[in-house]
């Protein structure tokens, strides 16, 4: 870590679209988006292994670990399909050495057909100059009910895990940021919205179901904040949020986009 992050951990999650075409192309602008970034920490979300895709044998992960070899990375399968041999979950990729690792299972509501894959919460203990970080990575069901009865599962397995430094949550949570499922995690559990805190007055669009992004044309209304940092404070209760932004977000000279989401980074201060 440079002296310019003594003091600093940049984070930065992006949802990187699964295996959607064209993944190889995808593949080199997520690694330049990440480069780009410069992040000490990376949250990524629809990492798959799938035996019919999979590049020598890599699953999305271990492609782009390949590209990004100054980090090192965990990942852990949420929903499987053994009989075609794939399966999604999430990855956490660090400059910074692991400490341990762990996650849980969210449930499921077997009658409701939008809440039908099986979501998790990966959380990682980094060391930092400062100490150990806590650091949770998750994607939200696609369920409104879901996602309002997961998130008090996902503020109770975080709070499991508290500390001197801030604790930090990413993901795609499928959610608006009026939505009651994030106000439980920022009114409830003591999460603060990175965005919101510190752009306000900015609706901060991550995603189209259009789509628009990916097809190299701008957002024409429609869009929603749908990715998140959300960092809880220490126990100063003091904000450490320094700044945040979208990245993952220009087209390439080709008109491709990295993902069908914008990702996030936020710079968070750590020294005691």
């Amino acid at each position: 870590m440079s002296a310019r992050k003594a003091d600093t951990l940049r984070i930065m999650t992006l949802n990187i679209w699964n295996y959607n075409p064209p993944w190889t192309r995808r593949r080199e602008l997520i690694a330049r988006a990440v480069r780009d970034a410069d992040p000490d920490i990376i949250g990524f979300q629809e990492i798959r292994h799938d035996g019919a895709l999979d590049e020598a044998g890599r699953n999305q992960a271990q492609q782009l670990a390949g590209l990004l070899p100054e980090y090192r990375y965990i990942f852990q399968p949420a929903q499987r399909d053994p009989e075609h041999d794939r399966w999604e979950g999430l990855a956490v990729f660090s400059r910074l050495p692991f400490i341990s690792s762990s996650h849980i299972d969210l449930s499921r509501d077997a009658g409701d057909d939008r809440d039908n894959h099986q979501r998790i919460v990966l959380h990682a203990e980094i060391d930092t100059p400062a100490g150990s970080i806590h650091f949770f990575d998750t994607h939200l069901s696609l369920s409104r009910r879901g996602r309002s009865r997961t998130v008090r599962e996902i503020a109770a397995f975080t709070h499991r895990y508290a500390g001197p430094l801030p604790g930090i949550l990413v993901g795609d949570l499928n959610e608006i940021p009026a939505g009651e499922p994030i106000r439980h995690l920022t009114e409830d559990a003591g999460f603060t919205d990175a965005w919101a805190h510190l752009h306000p007055d900015d609706s901060g669009v991550t995603y189209t179901t259009a789509n628009a992004y990916v097809k190299g044309k701008r957002p024409e209304g429609g869009g929603r904040r749908i990715d998140y940092i959300l960092v809880r404070p220490p126990a100063d209760g003091q904000s450490r949020l320094r700044t945040i932004r979208r990245v993952a977000d220009r087209p390439a000279e080709d008109g491709h986009f990295p993902s069908d989401h914008f990702g996030l980074l936020a710079e968070i201060h750590i020294e005691a």
